[in-house]
């Protein structure tokens, strides 16, 4: 039941307009003077505040400015009632606050009617901030949990800077504003040989923080168990595909896994859809992409592979990278970004590993501001013989 609060120093009035609500079915309340008024606003929370202007001591502008003026009562609504009916008295009335106004000639109907629209309106307020209230409370859980997978995320992968033989692997990873999907590993395969890992799932958020834990747990339990390149992403690429199968629509991971054979100095390797890394030749001073077809893994159920093996020598730079690179400010044109990027290797391939990446990020990933970290993850692994 709409609970009103009727305010009017004079007796007959209160008693008239009381009578009224109450046979429309409201609980009523009364008061005879501002201050009483004031308290009882505080201490019922009427829904609507029926206010008398011509008051003694505190008028009914003073009255409805203080109630509209506290946090407690500002959203309650409040009928200005008047003897006086001028557009000064009005426009005062609505200065302070009031929701409606209506003069002392009312009849029944009418004020029955401006009371059923008031109610009606502070309805649907409170209805929306009890729906605000609830969006706010979900929006907060929901802040938790990218917190959480932000977090997660970023925890399996770490940044590395070590050397096998002659191999030195550095990795740089920058996460953009929203949680991507970029994931990358280096692991010592064996005294002589190191795995490099780099892939990207499709879309952002939480969604893609799961699935890059998946990915990375799935890559560790399979690559010590199928080394080659072309296994590992055939054995990635049906297990991933089992866990989705008819299930869920649009999930796949680009990715690119390398041998890399310190002692021999050769590459073996295999790309699913994934960007392609750049490979500088000190020798003969010719950067260029190493070439290797494949399908996303999770898009096709038993997708083969292929290996391609590469031999390199003291000098030669291998840069593995996510399309975040390229996105930051060459999205629209791929062959101008792979142009700059081989001038840039070339000038600086004889240049320490940490340095050759710091030219990189300056060159692709901040010199806009206004991009930086906003379309994707980046990450880089850069191997210097």
């Amino acid at each position: 039941m709409d609970k009103i609060l009727v305010v009017d120093d004079m007796e007959q009035n209160v008693e008239l307009i009381s009578r009224y609500l109450i046979n429309a079915g409201y609980n009523v309340s009364t008061a005879n003077n501002g201050a009483t008024a004031i308290k009882k606003a505080k201490m019922l929370k009427p829904d609507l505040i029926i206010l008398d202007i011509m008051m003694p001591q505190m008028s009914g502008y003073d009255v409805c400015k203080y109630i509209k003026g506290e946090e407690e009562t500002k959203y309650i609504s409040i009928l200005i009632v008047t003897a006086l009916d001028s557009k000064d008295t009005r426009t005062r009335a609505f200065e302070v606050g009031a929701d409606d106004f209506i003069t002392k000639s009312f009849d029944k109907t009418m004020l029955l009617s401006k009371v059923k629209s008031l109610l009606r309106i502070k309805h649907l307020s409170d209805q929306l901030k009890h729906q605000y209230a609830e969006l706010q409370e979900t929006n907060n859980v929901l802040d938790y949990q990218m917190k959480m997978a932000r977090q997660v995320q970023q925890s399996l992968i770490e940044e590395s800077n070590f050397q096998v033989n002659e191999v030195r692997f550095n990795s740089r990873y920058m996460p953009a504003l929203d949680i991507g999907g970029d994931i990358y590993d280096i692991i010592k395969l064996d005294e002589n040989s190191v795995g490099v890992f780099i892939g990207d799932v499709s879309g952002h958020g939480i969604s893609a923080a799961l699935l890059t834990s998946m990915i990375k747990i799935m890559f560790r339990n399979l690559v010590t168990t199928y080394p080659n390149p072309k296994d590992l992403l055939y054995q990635m690429n049906l297990e991933f595909s089992n866990i989705f199968a008819n299930r869920i629509t649009d999930v796949y991971a680009s990715v690119f896994f390398a041998r890399i054979d310190t002692k021999n100095k050769e590459i073996c390797y295999a790309n699913a859809g994934h960007a392609l890394p750049m490979f500088v030749k000190s020798s003969t001073h010719v950067a260029s992409e190493m070439q290797a077809n494949g399908i996303p893994i999770g898009l096709m159920d038993k997708s083969t592979y292929d290996d391609h093996i590469q031999t390199f020598e003291r000098g030669d730079v291998i840069l593995f990278y996510t399309d975040g690179l390229s996105d930051s400010l060459n999205k629209e044109s791929n062959e101008l970004f792979l142009d700059k990027l081989k001038e840039l290797l070339l000038d600086v391939k004889s240049q320490p590993s940490e340095e050759i990446i710091e030219m990189l990020i300056n060159q692709f990933y901040n010199m806009d501001e206004s991009a930086k970290y906003e379309n994707d993850d980046v990450s880089i692994i850069l191997c210097k013989i």
